[in-house]
């Protein structure tokens, strides 16, 4: 029961929090939307057809192969979860799931691997409940990574205990590491921001195994492991890399080392756990176990390697930000923390005593967890509970209902050329700044009203999207302002008041924009639509008005990876398509395949040939992609292979306990 009670505590609050939190619908704070319209596409579009990560979402920013350049572990787990349910469960309520999930996972996993190291429930419930209910600021807390909807942050963060946990018999009796490698995949597929952290993982264990058992077999196990880990994600990660052209890095925000020193010290609970990790090598030299030195050394080798990352991010040589990276140095913090006090509660409890005491304490442990206040401004440092203040955790129907949402649905339905957002999301206050609260609701569009459409989203790669933001032809390298500042100040890189209408004509006219939705009170500073739009109708806080005329070729969507072209026959003119030019398109026709070319802002054209009245726009996969899927296949036979080959080798361990060994030594010959 010392393991069974503290882990049945922490579900059924874990679960309450959840059912509290999205048992009145679909979320819609924030990034929910977007977040599961792309779920949307993956169950409903792409994987129903067979497809896989390469395959092309047309409905935003003109078209884009979503999640060939966005992290796939969440909609894979959403497959599975639909797939248990013979694939019956409509997507909201897998997508319900799936944030019940990532909001419990940090703490159940990290709840696993202490429960292993310490050998008692009641000692590792502390650091689980801290792991379930951490803000602090961090992109995997509950504030950010749940309530904000930045759910794939927090879905990585949680796996990494299970890839630390997957090690601990490699280390502690040389037993092969099977599962490293799917764990270390799975953290990567679900975020590669949290790699430098599993990769920080692998080195800590790699080297203490090498120390303990300094035979080849030892390193040959762990390149297998990382040969292994990056076969399973070659599927996504090789395209990624060749095409890594079509990705504009973001610009999130940095923090630094010097910063969030300031946030320990502003924050107790912090301080507690970076004193809880250094107390851990205190437990490391008493009980000499040698797994425990690799939580110890952890938080360490974290802040190493953030302090790399930085350096290398002010120079343009990562493409991840070290605020990113302190979600895993926090976190292996407090699995180091939890080993520390674990340890000393453990020495200082009477053995007879040991239960009920080490209940007690765990029971008041998170009571101090829960009462230590935190700074006086900014975000909680806990999450207790999803209050229900004002636009806090709201639902779909909530705010569909408060801002009349089916009007605007409706009145954007019913033509097929694009919308264009100018802003990115509905406020759900009387307050301007950018980040007062919000929601990104605008993203589903294409499922509420069935257009295709042009921002109304969350910041995003594409260089289409650079383009749009900065108002530059070649889109820079990376974007250095986060984006939902410029809602309502700049369009195209230019002031509202100043942009001219040729300017937006020019932009307009490529991407097929017919409709364009306005925040009301800044309708009248959008003077550049008075020549060829004219105000339609106002719903949900939004102007919407339409376009005069189409001078566009009128295309037609057949299926999301097929359109039809109709042109006028007048032969050898380019053709505008108004849909990003990306290598898996091809243009045909009754002749053949028809020549193409990438006009400035990044979008296909194809030349007609005489007596052509119309063309067809096909993408399928390519020679990468189904080389990349192929090695993910035979790295899914290696791993078999490897544990068929070794499945008696942990059996008898092969190497001797480091107490054994020092016992062994100091004993008089």
């Amino acid at each position: 029961m010392r393991r069974l009670l503290p882990a049945l505590l922490l579900l059924a609050y874990g679960g309450a929090f959840a059912v509290r939190a999205f048992g009145s619908g679909l979320p819609a704070f924030d990034d929910h939307p977007g977040q599961f319209f792309r779920l949307w596409h993956a169950l409903e579009r792409s994987l129903p057809d067979g497809r896989w990560t390469a395959d092309w979402n047309p409905d935003w920013w003109g078209g884009y192969p979503e999640l060939q350049f966005y992290p796939p572990g969440f909609a894979l787990v959403g497959a599975a979860v639909r797939l248990l349910t013979l694939w019956q469960a409509p997507v909201e309520v897998v997508y319900r799931l799936l944030c019940a999930l990532v909001l419990i996972l940090p703490a159940l996993a990290t709840y696993l691997l202490l429960v292993r190291v310490l050998d008692d429930g009641w000692l590792a419930l502390p650091p689980a409940f801290l792991a379930l209910t951490l803000s602090a600021g961090l992109r995997g807390g509950v504030e950010e990574g749940v309530r904000w909807g930045i759910l794939t942050s927090r879905l990585s963060l949680g796996l990494l205990p299970l890839l630390a946990l997957s090690l601990r018999g490699w280390i502690e009796i040389g037993r092969p590491p099977h599962w490293a490698p799917l764990a270390t995949a799975a953290v990567v597929l679900a975020h590669p921001a949290h790699a430098p952290a599993a990769a920080a993982i692998l080195g800590v264990a790699t080297l203490l195994a090498l120390a303990l058992r300094p035979r080849r077999r030892t390193a040959a196990e762990a390149l297998a492991v990382v040969t292994l880990a990056f076969g399973l994600t070659a599927f996504w990660l090789i395209p990624l890399v060749a095409r890594r052209a079509w990705v504009v890095p973001l610009a999130w925000g940095e923090v630094g080392l010097g910063g969030f020193a300031g946030e320990v010290r502003a924050r107790p609970v912090l301080l507690a756990v970076a004193a809880g990790a250094l107390l851990a090598w205190g437990a490391v030299v008493a009980r000499r176990r040698p797994f425990e030195g690799v939580l110890a050394a952890l938080p360490v080798a974290l802040l190493g390697v953030v302090a790399t990352d930085a350096a290398l991010f002010r120079r343009g040589w990562s493409a991840i930000e070290a605020d990113r990276l302190l979600d895993a140095t926090t976190v292996a913090a407090i699995w180091a923390a939890g080993l520390g006090f674990g340890a000393l509660v453990a020495r200082l409890t009477a053995r007879r005593a040991r239960g009920p005491a080490r209940a007690v304490l765990a029971l008041v442990g998170v009571g101090v967890l829960a009462l230590l206040p935190g700074p006086a401004a900014g975000e909680a440092t806990l999450t207790l509970w999803p209050r229900p203040r004002a636009g806090a955790w709201p639902s779909l129907a909530e705010i569909s209902q408060s801002h009349d949402l089916p009007r605007l649905w409706s009145v954007l339905a019913g033509t097929t050329d694009r919308v264009l957002f100018l802003t990115s999301a509905l406020r759900l206050t009387t307050d301007t700044v950018w980040y007062a609260p919000h929601s990104h609701v605008l993203s589903l569009a294409p499922i509420l009203a069935r257009r295709e459409i042009v921002h109304g989203t969350y910041t995003h790669p594409a260089p289409l999207a650079a383009r749009f933001y900065t108002g530059a032809i070649v889109p820079p390298a990376r974007l250095t302002t986060l984006v939902e500042e410029l809602d309502g100040h700049r369009l195209l890189g230019q002031p509202l008041e100043r942009l001219s209408a040729d300017a937006f004509e020019a932009f307009a006219r490529r991407l097929r924009i017919a409709t364009v939705v306005v925040p009301v009170a800044d309708a009248d500073r959008a003077r550049f639509l008075a020549e060829r739009y004219v105000a339609k109708a106002t719903a949900a806080g939004f102007a919407v008005f339409e376009r005069r005329d189409r001078p566009w070729p009128q295309v037609e969507r057949i299926t999301h990876r097929r359109y039809r072209i109709l042109v006028s026959p007048t032969g050898g003119v380019w053709v505008p398509t108004g849909i990003p030019a990306y290598p898996l398109w091809q243009a045909k026709s009754r002749h053949g395949a028809l020549e193409t070319r990438v006009d400035p802002w990044g979008l296909l054209e194809f030349r007609v040939p005489l007596d052509l009245w119309e063309a067809e726009l096909v993408y399928s996969e390519g020679a990468l992609e189904w080389i990349a899927l192929g090695i993910t296949v035979l790295a899914i036979a290696g791993c078999g292979v490897w544990a068929w080959r070794t499945r008696s080798a942990g059996a008898a361990p092969r190497t001797v306990p480091v107490r054994s060994a020092l016992a062994r030594r100091r004993r008089p010959r």
